[in-house]
Order: structure tokens, then C-alpha cells, then sequence
């Protein structure tokens, strides 16, 4: 075999192991691609919240709907004082009742929750050296017309940006209700941006 056949070859097979490279989304496919990803997790929390889990059944109940989730970081089951009363991963049981009231990023979800009990979704966490960047997903459990408690799912930042093909893209900002909330590289005067109004929030999404 001839060198230039040897090293067309391992091109070849270099190119089936990388795979093809993945295209940058458009806004209308960034858009289309971040309410899609949403609506299909809020559906796993509604079916797992329309049977009203305990602390007893919170695992099996919501085991069939997460179970495949891509980055799937943990999930609470919350009562209506927001408390943790079960977690989904054993290896999570001292956040077994930790009061979210704590929390103050939370506050104004607390009173949106109160006053109209509906699905929330957080903004993207910035993280830390122990804490992994996260989205979070509350579905409110609904008694006699109250929220009667909650459960709530954790995603990694990184498994969304790659489901949405963020990921490709040199740079990118998330502004939720006018904060920023996660960036990537720096932005240019081309950047597109995508504005979606989302569960319980507005995120803008600008990208290049």
C-alpha cells in the first residue's frame, strides 16, 4: 500500500471514530430545540405528580419517568413548606429536610407558587467546585385546588446545551428575568438571540 493510501485510510478511519461535526443551530431550531427539551421533562414531573408520590413512593413512582433522563443529577420530592422530604438518589439523604426557604434565590418562586400553583422552571446555577451547574424543574402536586407539595428534577447544565446543540457554538448568554445567569466565550455584534417564555419564567438566549 502506497503512504498516500495509508494516510487517506487513517483519515477515514479517524473521521468514523470523531464522528460528523454537529452544526450550530439557527434561531428558530434554538428555540424550537429549548421548548421541545422542556415540555418533554414537565411532562415525566406531571405524570409523576398526578400520583401524588409520598416519601414512601416517591422513588418508584418517579423511577419510570427519570430513570433515562440524559444528566440526570437527582430529584426531590418538596412538601408544601419546602422542605425536602425524599430524595431520589440514596446517596442524597442528608438534604432530607432541608428547608428551601433558605434559599433565597427561590423566594420569588415561593410567592408565584402561593399565589398560582403551576410548573417552574429555575434559571441555569452557575456551580462550584463541589456543586455541579444545574437546571432545576419543580411540578406542584395539586390537592383540593393547593399545592399540596412538589416534585423536582435536576439536570446538568452541560446534558441541556448538548440536547439543544448549544454546545456548538463558540459563545453564549442566558439573561432569566433580566440577570444573566450563564455565559460561554465572548460575544460579537453577529451574535442571534432567541427570547421564550418558559415555565414560571423568560429566558433570553443570545449565541453565535
Amino acid at each position: 500500500m502506497k503512504t498516500n493510501t495509508r494516510w487517506l485510510c487513517a483519515l477515514a478511519v479517524a473521521g468514523l471514530a470523531v464522528g460528523p461535526a454537529r452544526a450550530a443551530p439557527t434561531e428558530v431550531e434554538l428555540k424550537a430545540a429549548v421548548e421541545r427539551y422542556f415540555t418533554e421533562q414537565f411532562q415525566r414531573l406531571g405524570k409523576a405528580a398526578e400520583q401524588a408520590p409520598t416519601a414512601e413512593t416517591f422513588r418508584e413512582v418517579m423511577r419510570p419517568q427519570i430513570e433515562k433522563v440524559d444528566g440526570l443529577f437527582g430529584a426531590t420530592l418538596i412538601d408544601a413548606d419546602w422542605e425536602i422530604r425524599q430524595v431520589y438518589f440514596k446517596r442524597d439523604f442528608l438534604a432530607v429536610g432541608f428547608s428551601l426557604k433558605k434559599v433565597k434565590e427561590l423566594d420569588g418562586f415561593r410567592t408565584l407558587m402561593a399565589e398560582k400553583p403551576a410548573p417552574q422552571l429555575s434559571e441555569p446555577g452557575h456551580g462550584s467546585i463541589i456543586q455541579p451547574r444545574l437546571i432545576a424543574m419543580r411540578y406542584p402536586i395539586i390537592k383540593d385546588g393547593k399545592m399540596a407539595g412538589m416534585v423536582s428534577m435536576m439536570i446538568r447544565t452541560e446534558a441541556f446545551l448538548k440536547a439543544v446543540k448549544l454546545d456548538t457554538c463558540k459563545a453564549f448568554k442566558f439573561t432569566c428575568l433580566g440577570k444573566e445567569a450563564e455565559s460561554k466565550g465572548t460575544l460579537s455584534a453577529a451574535r442571534k438571540q432567541v427570547t421564550l417564555a418558559l415555565p414560571s419564567t423568560e429566558w433570553v438566549i443570545e449565541f453565535e
